[in-house]
């Protein structure tokens, strides 16, 4: 084994490395925005739920419609502000590099 190139320290000893002897307990690999998005996420499905199951006519609305409105229109409406805001931010972004770039002329 000794005579291969590629392989030049092929004749020293192989070195393992020991095994710990008690591994670590498992630790969760997530921060505070992970768990504020799924706290939202967990109560708008449970405020669907319960609209959905708790239909009484009392109020301005009735909730079977408040219900119809969170589930059909708002992720459309949320989607589409959320675009627009990026759009808005990848404008204003591209304005200052150009004023940056004017100024630095």
């Amino acid at each position: 084994m000794g005579s291969d190139p590629l392989f030049e320290d092929d004749d020293q000893p192989e070195i393992l490395e020991d095994e710990p002897q008690f591994s670590r307990p498992w630790r969760p690999r997530f921060g505070i925005a992970t768990i504020m998005f799924a706290t939202t996420l967990l109560s708008v499905v449970f405020v669907m739920g319960h609209l959905m199951l708790n239909g009484d006519d009392k109020g301005l609305l009735p909730k079977r419609f408040a219900f119809l409105f969170v589930t059909l229109a708002a992720p459309m409406i949320i989607v589409t502000i959320l675009s627009i805001g990026r759009e808005v931010l990848r404008f204003l972004q591209k304005q200052s590099a150009r004023d940056r770039s004017r100024n630095s002329r």
